[in-house]
């Protein structure tokens, strides 16, 4: 853990917003120098990617308040804390997809043809980010065996926990090499990355909670980072993750549809 990196002064410089930054910009790269091949320029990329992650920010606060609602009521001068303590990646993803939505409207770009140029883009993203949750201390795995060589130490615990978000990364990471080998195919539709995007994130976050949560008797003793939707044996993240990869699948056999790749992209 090593939640501030250094200070300017008074002000401490997070390492969680740092690895954001870095996060951010890697993601808008990768998606640059893929942008002729959608019939974008870099420009139309960044200007878009600009909005997405003032939407995304917002979207993973004001759902991360949501989810902890009880406490904010409580607390309510923490509401608008300039750094934005405690953001979950769902709300960030929903309202950023959103963000782009709009702007592919207004632009007349398809929405799905946006959706495949960004996909990759976002696994990057958080594949970084999940670094950041790391070295905050944030988004950790339940208790592990002493001797696990690579469990760490969090905040509050006297016990050795899973690195989770190494492991949500790595998931990732290989959902993002999948990917990419999909989009290298010819015989795929339009829309399809996006919806194996989908598909692959929502599998990968509900692996991952099962670490974070851990088991019940680790939620109640405050062990783990997540905790079990009611008496159900699911997270609420998990629900979610049910859901988009639904989604997901729904994306995949509706444009499968349509013609390969090349043809669409093509008439267009």
């Amino acid at each position: 853990m090593l939640p501030v990196l250094f200070k300017i002064g008074n002000f401490p410089v997070h390492s969680f917003g740092v690895v954001m930054v870095i996060a951010f910009f890697a993601a808008l790269m990768l998606i640059r120098s893929r942008a002729g091949r959608y019939g974008l320029t870099p420009t139309q990329v960044s200007d878009v990617s600009f909005w997405t992650l003032i939407g995304g920010v917002l979207g993973a606060r004001a759902m991360f308040i949501i989810q902890e609602l009880p406490y904010y009521l409580k607390n309510t001068d923490e509401l608008f804390s300039l750094q934005f303590k405690g953001l979950t990646s769902f709300g960030g993803l929903f309202v950023g997809a959103a963000v782009v939505a709009v702007w592919a409207r207004r632009n007349n770009v398809p929405f799905r043809t946006i959706g495949d140029l960004f996909a990759p883009g976002f696994l990057l993203g958080h594949i970084i980010g999940r670094v950041g949750c790391l070295l905050n201390g944030c988004c950790f795995g339940g208790a592990c065996p002493p001797s696990t060589p690579w469990g760490i130490h969090v905040e509050g615990s006297n016990l050795l926990h899973h690195p989770a978000q190494i492991y949500d990364s790595l998931m990732n990471l290989a959902a993002l090499g999948f990917l990419l080998w999909f989009e290298r195919r010819k015989n795929h539709a339009v829309g399809q990355v996006a919806g194996l995007m989908f598909v692959l994130h929502g599998l990968a976050r509900f692996i991952y909670e099962f670490w974070r949560a851990g088991t019940v008797a680790q939620v109640a003793r405050g062990e783990a980072s997540s905790t079990y939707w009611g008496s159900l044996p699911i997270t609420q993240a998990q629900a979610v993750a049910i859901g988009m990869m639904v989604f997901g699948a729904f994306l995949l056999a509706l444009y499968a549809r349509r013609g390969p790749v090349q043809q669409e992209l093509r008439a267009a």
